[in-house]
């Protein structure tokens, strides 16, 4: 009786969810409506109006697709020809008589876009373009996408074109060659987050976007900003890098309900917490406390507050306090900011609240491995756990586990299970220097060689803008590929609509991962446990970190 229980539980908890989801999409859809009727006396050429997400598939990755939450849409933006040019009678988008969108208008021929059958590739290192759709929203979206390449005539395929990284066979090392080559290929680059790409922007390697905005692409849509990606790879006005939609879903703290309610917590007062603003370092290390607790009185604790991923937790205690390692400037250079109050203050908070209290140590048992905080999480030996989202990925370690015949999971790694975990996920609580949650950011970043021509700059920005657009009909207005995979793989309806919703536009930049030389794992994070000193893990640190930044910067033009 109580399975049939908890499942009509959950099952109204989904109705609910589906309710205030359509609420919200109509909300929005009337925003838009109102913002669309009011710009289309100013606007010349129509431009399509996408939401912060809908179609960002050019960046997915096999198991860490990208996510998309319902915004509010911002109106186009102005596209009236230049004041010494005047504007083609014509110019109004052709409504498509197909029912799928509208012909969009080229505003130097007056005509529809017309790409002179350019064969575009988006090169990336991990996609199968032979891989058939295996939802309804695939199936859509390949529909979409074979419209638009037979209306502007062109093809574009995303594929495995050469290897990750930057080393030789790489897809950084094809990219360098075609801006130093003057290639004549029509490739839109994903490189990764790194040093390298970062060198490739100070070496004038990548093509400045900007000088496309306004014409060919509106760079003010939430489509484009809402992941900050055009202001984490500028350089003054100038934009080298971009991304479609929502950034990935990242790091978060899972909680284990079973351990909660054996406590006495509600574990939907964390979620209420969270939507309200009152999830703070200062909640969490109360529920902790309450959890933390000998329950056999045989004076060793049973059930511990959290457990951790090596340094993941720490560093993200500096981050939810407006803190980080190094930050970077308006002109392009970085500068060490690891000495200052808020990374001080989270460090502090790390391991003096957090990890000398809470934290179920395991490293000096014999025969561990880094892995066994899963199994401890899992098995219901600590309440929390800091992780990133796609742990719970339908297919993710969260949810790969093996089952018995009635379902329930009896292992997870190889280590078997002493029970069944029922979890929530949600943002990481904030800290007193904070305004709002964060999570960590790490998204593979979109570029074109500066060797490009603006022509064939502006043909492929074209396409690469409606290809990622939200795909036409009012069922996957504002959707996202992966809500599929997360309500597959999630445990609850709140830790997507509500956390998952939250991750996507409030990533920070760990700028510090593109510094060349700049370490902060072996000396700092990792050694940030147990019984350490805070203080002097900065300061001996402190020096080698800004020597890496100072040469970094040497490096940059």
């Amino acid at each position: 009786m109580e399975i049939y229980i908890k499942e009509a539980q959950n099952m109204l908890r989904k109705i609910s969810a589906f309710k205030q989801r359509r609420k919200m999409e109509e909300n929005m859809k009337r925003k838009t409506l109102s913002k669309l009727m009011a710009a289309s006396m100013a606007v010349v050429m129509t431009v399509g109006v996408t939401g912060c997400g809908g179609g960002d598939a050019a960046q997915t990755q096999p198991e860490q697709a990208p996510a998309d939450t319902p915004a509010d849409t911002e109106a186009p933006a102005d596209t009236e020809a230049p004041a010494d040019t005047e504007a083609p009678a014509d110019t109004e988008a052709e409504a498509a008589d197909d029912g799928m969108a509208e012909v969009k208008i080229d505003p130097a021929t007056g005509q529809p876009y017309d790409l002179g059958g350019m064969e575009i590739v988006i090169a990336d290192w991990w996609t199968d373009p032979n891989t058939p759709p295996t939802t309804e929203f695939q199936e859509a979206q390949k529909e979409y996408r074979d419209w638009l390449q037979e209306t502007y005539n062109f093809t574009m395929v995303q594929k495995n074109y050469a290897g990750w990284g930057w080393g030789e066979g790489s897809i950084g090392e094809a990219f360098v060659q075609a801006a130093t080559s003057g290639s004549d290929e029509n490739v839109i680059y994903i490189l990764t987050n790194s040093a390298s790409t970062a060198s490739y922007v100070s070496q004038g390697l990548c093509y400045d976007i900007s000088k496309l905005d306004g014409d060919t692409v509106d760079l003010s849509r939430e489509k484009w900003t809402c992941n900050g990606e055009l202001t984490s790879w500028a350089v003054g006005d100038a934009k080298y890098g971009f991304y479609a939609g929502p950034s990935e879903p990242r790091g978060g703290l899972y909680f284990n309900k079973t351990v909660l309610k054996d406590a006495g917590i509600d574990p939907e007062s964390i979620y209420d917490m969270q939507a309200d603003g009152t999830w703070t370092w200062d909640a969490w290390t109360d529920i902790m406390s309450k959890v933390q607790r000998d329950i056999d009185s045989d004076g060793q604790i049973d059930v511990y507050g959290c457990v951790q991923n090596n340094g993941g937790m720490v560093y993200e205690c500096v981050r939810s306090n407006g803190g980080a390692l190094v930050t970077k400037n308006a002109d392009g250079t970085y500068e060490l900011t690891a000495d200052s109050d808020a990374v001080r203050e989270g460090l502090h908070f790390a391991i003096d609240e957090v990890t000398n209290k809470y934290y179920l140590n395991y490293s000096n048992e014999e025969g561990t491995n880094w892995e066994d905080y899963k199994v401890r999480f899992m098995n219901g030996e600590a309440a929390f756990m800091f992780d990133d989202a796609y742990c719970a990925y339908q297919g993710g370690w969260l949810t790969g586990q093996s089952v018995d015949a009635e379902g329930n999971p009896t292992a997870v790694n190889g280590v078997e299970l002493t029970q069944q975990v029922d979890y929530g996920f949600v943002m990481f609580p904030k800290g007193p220097r904070a305004n709002d949650y964060v999570t960590n950011k790490s998204n593979n970043i979109t570029m074109m060689p500066a060797s490009y021509s603006d022509d064939k700059a502006r043909l492929l920005m074209f396409a690469y803008d409606v290809w990622t657009d939200d795909v036409p009909g009012e069922e996957w207005e504002g959707y996202y590929g992966l809500l599929d995979n997360l309500y597959g793989g999630m445990r609850d309806t709140r830790s997507v609509d509500e956390t998952i919703d939250m991750m996507t536009t409030r990533g920070v930049d760990d700028v510090h991962a593109i510094v060349p030389n700049f370490n902060p794992n072996d000396n700092f994070l990792y050694k940030a446990s147990v019984g350490a000193d805070a203080d002097a893990l900065l300061e001996q640190n402190l020096a080698e970190w800004q020597t890496a930044v100072d040469e970094f910067n040497a490096t940059l033009k």
